[in-house]
């Protein structure tokens, strides 16, 4: 379930809201609603797309790391196992705020879930994999693909993973000894790492052709949808990118700010905060383009929601990095409401009513 539930986004519509006829334009950038339009399509090919094109990357450099570690389990290579746990993790927190499409075309299995299992409920489930996972250690059960797809969202993901590798999950203990000798004692300790990481890369692959090929329900790419603002159901592209990067806002400060952080074993939690962060502001410049919202917004006459708004998520970030939790909670409710009202007047969209069902 997302955190917020939006009844007008089928209905969400986009009208120019510059005076008169008088187009104003930054190089390539038109103030009009095709001109917002060639922001949405240049935000896909230039920001989002290649945000998860490294992910994908990340899922596969670990999926192989696995197989490399699990050949002979080792001090060093578990700390380059580690590393490239951290390394998928960053690129993972830099994707998830495009929380629409391939990575939830399902409603009751959204892909999302699969691997960021805190999203659903923002429950910790780390006693719940610890259990199965060393229930597995003791049975026979065959370990092969179609278990692992079989296994429901809060076994598997991330959090999972991270359980794994940052520690020996039949002791509880942390340090590398103890998590060196699980793999080398327990051959089906590896096949569950092995094949839970096999999962998240494959689920990755699953997002990323759903981009460039062929996304679910269509014959055409996800990148071609969204970039023409053709998606099913008469969805706008804009406004699923819009509410996709609040309820990410939301996500983080209910879930984890307000609830419980995730990533300890780590020690990433804020640096992931970081990432999301800096995502969101490379969507928000368009990586320096001038086909950007920001660009639209100060061609558009709204330069100070521009400058708030980037000002305010450099705030954030600082805050991240002092790891403090209650001044993030007032900064992300900041950004939400931006979100909500500044940002869609400045680009002159209207998106209706919002409801909450309160999750």
């Amino acid at each position: 379930m997302k955190i917020k539930l939006t009844l007008s986004i089928l209905f969400a519509t986009v009208f120019l809201s510059a005076c008169g006829s008088t187009q104003k334009k930054i190089a390539e950038l038109e103030v009009s609603p095709t001109g917002l339009q060639a922001v949405v399509a240049s935000s896909a090919d230039r920001v989002i797309i290649p945000a998860i094109e490294n992910w994908q990357q990340a899922s596969t450099s670990f999926y192989l790391q696995t197989e490399q570690f699990c050949k002979k389990p080792s001090s060093p290579a578990l700390k380059q196992l580690q590393a490239d746990w951290k390394h998928l993790s960053l690129k993972w927190n830099q994707t998830i705020m495009y929380d629409f499409g391939p990575l939830r075309d399902n409603l009751f299995s959204a892909k999302v879930n699969f691997v960021e299992s805190m999203r659903q409920r923002g429950k910790n489930y780390d006693k719940t994999v610890a259990s199965r996972l060393n229930q597995r250690l003791n049975d026979t059960k065959k370990l092969d693909s179609a278990y692992f797809v079989g296994l429901n969202f809060n076994l598997v993901g991330m959090s999972a993973l991270e359980q794994m590798v940052f520690s020996d999950f039949t002791t509880q203990k942390t340090d590398t000894g103890s998590i060196v000798s699980n793999y080398r004692q327990h051959r089906r300790s590896c096949e569950l790492l092995v094949g839970l990481s096999r999962l998240n890369s494959d689920i990755a692959d699953y997002v990323l052709d759903g981009w460039h090929k062929k996304s679910r329900g269509s014959k055409k790419s996800y990148r071609e949808l969204f970039a023409k603002n053709q998606l099913i159901n008469g969805e706008k592209s804009l406004t699923k990118l819009i509410f996709s990067v609040q309820d990410y806002f939301r996500y983080i400060k209910q879930r984890k700010l307000e609830g419980r952080l995730d990533a300890k074993l780590s020690a990433m939690t804020f640096t992931n905060m970081i990432a999301g962060l800096e995502a969101i502001e490379q969507l928000f410049t368009g990586k320096g383009s001038n086909l950007s919202l920001q660009k639209y917004l100060q061609a558009s006459d709204n330069k100070s929601v521009a400058d708030s708004f980037l000002k305010t998520l450099q705030t954030a970030k600082t805050q991240a990095k002092l790891k403090d939790r209650e001044a993030m909670k007032l900064t992300y409710t900041k950004l939400i409401k931006m979100l909500e009202k500044d940002i869609p007047k400045g680009l002159g969209v209207d998106f209706g009513m919002n409801f909450t069902d309160g999750d």
